[in-house]
């Protein structure tokens, strides 16, 4: 099966600055301190002159739209979910995303290539016998979030007009 990194695209003018209220505290933005995290957040955000809001955001933590949110639900129905609102207050623009909960696997081969500190991962080949069954789940052990899905969740999304994503091809052995 064939598995791809799903990022945010930048070169779209999306929202910047996100949380600068500390309204979520990106410390528990991972499955085991989920129930840190209130149910609903309002948080702040920058946006420039022309805003594009993509299906998925990845920084400073995973929000997805509600078409992302509900093939997620439809893969993996044990994914906690809260909502978070991003708000501009000086232009009153706003958007409604979702705070994802997927499951995070300690799936990286030992051919992975790192960054020196090892905190960022350069190339990312999978374990095909950890990941085999899976179609989304976040790679474990890293702040940054590396988002991993199958071939037919990232179909589904794309069929049902998620946009605004890179998706890269990630080897597995």
């Amino acid at each position: 099966m064939k598995y791809f990194l799903i990022e945010t695209d930048k070169k779209n003018h999306i929202p910047y600055a996100i949380n600068a209220n500390r309204a979520v505290d990106i410390r528990c933005a991972n499955r085991a301190n989920a129930y840190k995290i209130p149910n609903c957040c309002v948080v702040d955000m920058k946006t420039p002159a022309e805003v594009f809001f993509p299906g998925i955001l990845m920084e400073p933590f995973l929000m997805v739209e509600e078409q992302a949110a509900d093939v997620i639900e439809m893969y993996a129905p044990e994914t906690i979910f809260k909502t978070i609102y991003l708000l501009e207050a000086e232009s009153g623009v706003s958007a409604a995303y979702f705070m994802p909960f997927v499951e995070e696997v300690d799936c990286l081969s030992d051919k992975t290539k790192m960054s020196r500190g090892k905190t960022e991962l350069l190339e990312i080949v999978l374990r095909r016998e950890v990941v085999w069954q899976k179609q989304i789940f976040r790679i474990a052990g890293y702040t940054h979030t590396y988002l991993i899905g199958g071939m037919a969740f990232v179909e589904s999304m794309l069929r049902r007009g998620v946009c605004g994503i890179k998706l890269t091809e990630v080897e597995t052995e």
